[in-house]
Protein backbone atom coordinates (compact mmCIF):
# COMPACT_ATOMS: atom_id res chain seq x y z
CA UNK A 1 0.00 0.00 0.00
CA UNK A 2 1.43 3.41 -0.98
CA UNK A 3 1.79 5.88 1.86
CA UNK A 4 -0.50 8.86 1.35
CA UNK A 5 1.57 11.28 3.41
CA UNK A 6 -0.88 11.48 6.27
CA UNK A 7 0.38 12.73 9.59
CA UNK A 8 1.53 9.82 11.68
CA UNK A 9 2.43 7.78 8.60
CA UNK A 10 6.20 7.38 8.68
CA UNK A 11 7.87 7.45 5.30
CA UNK A 12 11.06 6.01 3.94
CA UNK A 13 14.05 8.33 3.74
CA UNK A 14 16.80 7.73 1.20
CA UNK A 15 20.01 9.71 0.94
CA UNK A 16 21.51 8.75 -2.41
CA UNK A 17 25.20 9.51 -3.01
CA UNK A 18 24.94 13.01 -1.50
CA UNK A 19 27.89 15.36 -1.58
CA UNK A 20 27.96 18.93 -0.27
CA UNK A 21 30.65 21.41 -1.22
CA UNK A 22 30.67 24.87 0.36
CA UNK A 23 33.18 27.55 -0.65
CA UNK A 24 35.19 24.94 -2.54
CA UNK A 25 35.46 22.65 0.48
CA UNK A 26 33.87 19.19 0.47
CA UNK A 27 31.89 18.86 3.70
CA UNK A 28 30.08 15.62 2.79
CA UNK A 29 31.20 13.22 0.06
CA UNK A 30 29.13 10.43 -1.47
CA UNK A 31 26.96 9.58 1.53
CA UNK A 32 24.14 7.09 1.05
CA UNK A 33 21.71 5.69 3.60
CA UNK A 34 18.19 4.39 3.78
CA UNK A 35 15.80 4.59 6.71
CA UNK A 36 12.69 2.44 6.42
CA UNK A 37 9.34 3.71 7.72
CA UNK A 38 9.47 3.81 11.51
CA UNK A 39 13.17 2.96 11.66
CA UNK A 40 15.46 4.99 13.90
CA UNK A 41 18.90 5.84 12.50
CA UNK A 42 21.76 7.44 14.40
CA UNK A 43 24.61 9.41 12.87
CA UNK A 44 27.89 9.07 14.71
CA UNK A 45 31.32 10.47 14.03
CA UNK A 46 33.91 12.94 15.21
CA UNK A 47 33.46 16.70 15.16
CA UNK A 48 33.72 18.02 11.63
CA UNK A 49 32.76 14.72 10.00
CA UNK A 50 29.69 16.23 8.29
CA UNK A 51 26.83 14.92 10.47
CA UNK A 52 25.12 18.29 10.86
CA UNK A 53 25.79 19.19 7.24
CA UNK A 54 24.11 15.96 6.14
CA UNK A 55 21.08 16.65 8.34
CA UNK A 56 20.83 20.22 7.04
CA UNK A 57 20.83 18.78 3.54
CA UNK A 58 18.05 16.33 4.44
CA UNK A 59 15.77 19.12 5.71
CA UNK A 60 16.66 21.46 2.82
CA UNK A 61 18.66 24.08 4.68
CA UNK A 62 21.55 23.16 2.36
CA UNK A 63 21.45 22.06 -1.27
CA UNK A 64 23.47 18.97 -2.19
CA UNK A 65 26.17 19.54 -4.76
CA UNK A 66 25.36 16.08 -6.08
CA UNK A 67 23.07 13.24 -5.14
CA UNK A 68 19.49 13.34 -3.90
CA UNK A 69 17.43 13.15 -0.73
CA UNK A 70 14.20 11.21 -1.24
CA UNK A 71 11.15 10.97 1.00
CA UNK A 72 8.97 8.05 -0.09
CA UNK A 73 10.84 8.10 -3.40
CA UNK A 74 10.21 11.81 -4.08
CA UNK A 75 13.07 14.32 -4.20
CA UNK A 76 12.63 16.70 -1.24
CA UNK A 77 14.08 19.58 -3.34
CA UNK A 78 11.11 19.28 -5.70
CA UNK A 79 8.40 19.02 -3.04
CA UNK A 80 6.37 22.14 -2.28
CA UNK A 81 7.42 23.58 1.09
CA UNK A 82 4.05 23.11 2.77
CA UNK A 83 3.79 19.45 1.74
CA UNK A 84 7.35 18.77 2.85
CA UNK A 85 6.70 20.50 6.19
CA UNK A 86 3.80 18.13 6.79
CA UNK A 87 6.16 15.16 6.41
CA UNK A 88 9.57 16.32 7.61
CA UNK A 89 10.61 18.48 10.56
CA UNK A 90 13.71 19.19 12.58
CA UNK A 91 14.14 20.39 16.13
CA UNK A 92 17.56 21.98 16.22
CA UNK A 93 19.91 21.34 19.11
CA UNK A 94 20.96 24.96 19.40
CA UNK A 95 18.57 27.89 19.26
CA UNK A 96 19.39 31.60 19.09
CA UNK A 97 19.76 33.26 22.49
CA UNK A 98 16.73 35.49 21.92
CA UNK A 99 14.42 32.55 21.21
CA UNK A 100 11.81 33.08 23.92
CA UNK A 101 9.05 30.65 23.01
CA UNK A 102 7.51 28.16 25.39
CA UNK A 103 7.45 24.45 24.61
CA UNK A 104 3.74 24.85 23.85
CA UNK A 105 4.51 27.60 21.30
CA UNK A 106 7.17 25.48 19.59
CA UNK A 107 4.79 22.52 19.32
CA UNK A 108 2.04 24.81 18.01
CA UNK A 109 4.43 26.11 15.32
CA UNK A 110 4.83 22.54 14.15
CA UNK A 111 1.11 22.48 13.39
CA UNK A 112 1.36 25.47 11.01
CA UNK A 113 1.50 23.49 7.73
CA UNK A 114 -1.59 21.51 8.73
Amino acid sequence: MKDNGAVGSPGSLTVADVSVVVDGRALVEGVSLTAAPGEVVGLAGPNGAGKSTLLRTVYRALRPTSGRVLLDGEDVRRMPGKRLARRLAAVLQEAPGDFELSVYDVVAMGRTPH
